[in-house]
């Protein structure tokens, strides 16, 4: 079976990187050890190093070193898209791009936290479509849930090494 395509909003990755063991870091889990496939581009890249660098986000972790740590896991374990069409669906222009990855990469959701702009663009069964291309934009949790029977013997039968989850020791 073909992994589930996903791209990552920069939010489930932060959120992931300040608590590894909520519901953005078991989805973390689930990319960085390839049981979904990841997509990105370098404008997301981009965002989600100034926002792991800021002195807002450094506050609530550890160190620089380790921000730096994230973004590194981020980028070696998705792939790179480069969107050759761009969309303007969201009310904030920066949430565009992850649409014109999901697009590009032909991805089956889109993971966000965004409450105030991109999970209001969903439907009532949580899907949205681009040019034919439909997609779910589901949250970390709502993920998990739906798609507990392709990851969840993922997530128990192949836990991290002794010790670890993304980003952290127990």
């Amino acid at each position: 079976m073909e992994a589930v395509k996903v791209v990552l909003d920069t939010n489930v990755v932060i959120t992931a990187a300040i608590n590894p063991f909520g519901s953005s870091g078991k989805v973390m889990d689930l990319f960085v050890g390839k049981e979904v496939a990841s997509y990105t581009s370098e404008a997301i890249l981009e965002e989600l190093r100034f926002k792991l660098t800021s002195e807002k986000f450094l506050k609530h972790i550890e160190s620089r070193v380790y921000a730096l740590w994230i973004y590194r896991i981020f980028r070696a374990s998705s792939t790179l898209v480069e969107p050759a069409e761009h969309f303007e669906v969201s009310p904030d222009p920066d949430d565009n791009k992850f649409f014109d990855v999901v697009y590009s990469a032909g991805a089956d959701v889109l993971i966000s936290l965004d409450k105030r702009h991109v999970l209001k663009l969903r439907d009532g069964e949580r899907k949205f479509s681009l040019k034919g291309h439909e997609f779910l934009i589901l949250t970390p949790v709502e993920f998990l849930e739906v798609f507990k029977d392709e990851v969840s013997g993922k997530l128990a039968s192949s836990p991290p090494p002794k010790g670890e989850t993304f980003g952290r020791k127990k």
